[in-house]
């Protein structure tokens, strides 16, 4: 699979959280294309899933030590949104193993979602984060 790289709009300047979202939304892209190849058998697709759960937790919680380790407030609405897409994540894993999801409306509003939470919320982040490095 090709390596496709989120748009640069969404780029925040911190280069590790870039990373971290490039490689993100390439695994949403790697569960789409699994889940979607293959129709009555879902296990690659699950077990990517999964894979992009337990990601998605690790970037959120380096998020939260990032912005505490520069005395950066988090902001409540910002957490409260990682807890919520890590339930929904989670929950939609289980949907996909007992075969209940609509997976193509699952890979639409996951790429939808993520991109929205990068703009709403990450990319102030950035921008604090950047701003804390600057010398007064």
């Amino acid at each position: 699979m090709n390596v496709v790289h989120m748009p640069t709009e969404l780029l925040s300047g911190v280069a590790e959280m870039d990373d971290q979202h490039d490689r993100l939304f390439n695994e949403i892209v790697q569960v789409k294309c699994a889940l979607l190849e293959v129709v009555n058998d879902h296990t690659d697709g699950l077990a990517l899933l999964s894979g992009f759960a337990k990601d998605l937790v690790a970037h959120f919680a380096w998020e939260e030590a990032a912005a505490k380790a520069e005395g950066i407030p988090f902001e409540e609405s910002h957490m409260k949104e990682h807890r919520r897409i890590s339930t929904f994540i989670r929950a939609k894993v289980g949907e996909v193993s007992r075969g209940e999801c609509n997976i193509p409306a699952l890979m639409v509003f996951m790429e939808r979602y993520f991109e929205n939470h990068v703009v709403q919320y990450d990319l102030k982040l950035g921008h604090d984060l950047q701003a804390a490095h600057v010398p007064r």
